[in-house]
C-alpha cells in the first residue's frame, strides 16, 4: 500500500468508515457511503469515481474470512484495511459494563459530528477504560450531558420507550443509530448521568456490534435477558441488516 502524506496523515483531515461483512459481503454499503460522502464534502475532498469497484476488488483479494472492512480516505489516498470482527468472537451477549470517561465531548467542535482520523479521544479512553475492566467508557460533553461511547451509540428505555441522546449533545450519528431511530419511535432528548437508575434498561450500537445490552453503567445494575425489550430489538436488527437500508436522507451535523 502506497500512501501519500497528504493533510489526512499529518493534520487528521480524512475520513473513514469501519463497516460489517457477513459472508463477505457489506452491511448498509449504501448508509455508510452517505455518511462518508457527507463528511467528505465538507472537508473538501473528493471520492474516487471507481471507489466501489476498487472495495469489490480488495475484498475479493483479503476479505475471505474477514468481518470487518475499513475504508479510509484523504484528499490523495483511498485505502483498504479487514480485520476479523472482534464481537464475534464473544461466546455469548453477557453486557457490556459502562463507565464515565474522564474525557469530555466537545459539542462545539464540527469533529464531533464527523467520523474523521481525529479519533485521538476515543482510543486512549478505550484503552484505559479496558485496564480498569471497563467495556466502553461514555463521555460528557462540557454541560455535563450524557453524550455518546467512546466507539457506540447510548440508548435507554423506559416503560417500552427508547430514548438516546441527542446529535446536539455532541455525538457522531451511528448508521445503526439511525435504523433505530428510522424503525422505531426513539425519544432524543438531553440526559444527565443523574438520571441513569430511572430507566429500565440500557444498550448500546455501532455497526460491528449492532446492539449490545448492557448490564451495568457505573453503579447501577441493568437486567441483560432474553426476555429484556433489547432483546427483542437486537434480534430485529440482526433479521433487518439483511435488508436495504439508506441511512438517514441527509446527515446531521
Amino acid at each position: 500500500m502506497n500512501l501519500t502524506f497528504d493533510d489526512g496523515y499529518q493534520f487528521g483531515l480524512g475520513a473513514f468508515e469501519t463497516i460489517a461483512l457477513v459472508n463477505g459481503k457489506p452491511i448498509w454499503l449504501d448508509a455508510h457511503e452517505t455518511r462518508l460522502r457527507h463528511t467528505l464534502d465538507w472537508l473538501g475532498i473528493t471520492l474516487p469515481d471507481d471507489w466501489k469497484s476498487q472495495l469489490q476488488a480488495y475484498l475479493e483479494q483479503n476479505g475471505t474470512g474477514m468481518g470487518v472492512v475499513k475504508i479510509l480516505v484523504s484528499a490523495n489516498n483511498l485505502s483498504f484495511t479487514s480485520r476479523p470482527n472482534p464481537y464475534d468472537t464473544l461466546p455469548s451477549r453477557p453486557g457490556f459494563v459502562l463507565a464515565l470517561a474522564d474525557i469530555r465531548r466537545n459539542e462545539s467542535s464540527p469533529f464531533v459530528y464527523h467520523k474523521t482520523f481525529n479519533y485521538g479521544d476515543s482510543i486512549l479512553a478505550k484503552r484505559q477504560a479496558a485496564k480498569d475492566g471497563i467495556d466502553e467508557p461514555i463521555f460528557c460533553n462540557s454541560r455535563g450531558m450524557l453524550a455518546e461511547g467512546a466507539v457506540s451509540n447510548l440508548f435507554f428505555i423506559k416503560k417500552g420507550q427508547l430514548y438516546t441522546p441527542p446529535v446536539e449533545a455532541g455525538l457522531l450519528p451511528g448508521i445503526v443509530r439511525a435504523y433505530l431511530c428510522h424503525r422505531y419511535d426513539v425519544i432524543e432528548k438531553a440526559i444527565t448521568p443523574d438520571e441513569i437508575n430511572s430507566f429500565d434498561e440500557c444498550f448500546i450500537t455501532n455497526s460491528l456490534m449492532g446492539i449490545m445490552p448492557v448490564r451495568q453503567f457505573g453503579s447501577h445494575a441493568f437486567p441483560v435477558t432474553a426476555q429484556t425489550m433489547t432483546e427483542t430489538l437486537s434480534q430485529n436488527y440482526l433479521k433487518d441488516r439483511f435488508e436495504s437500508f439508506l441511512g438517514l436522507d441527509k446527515p446531521q451535523k
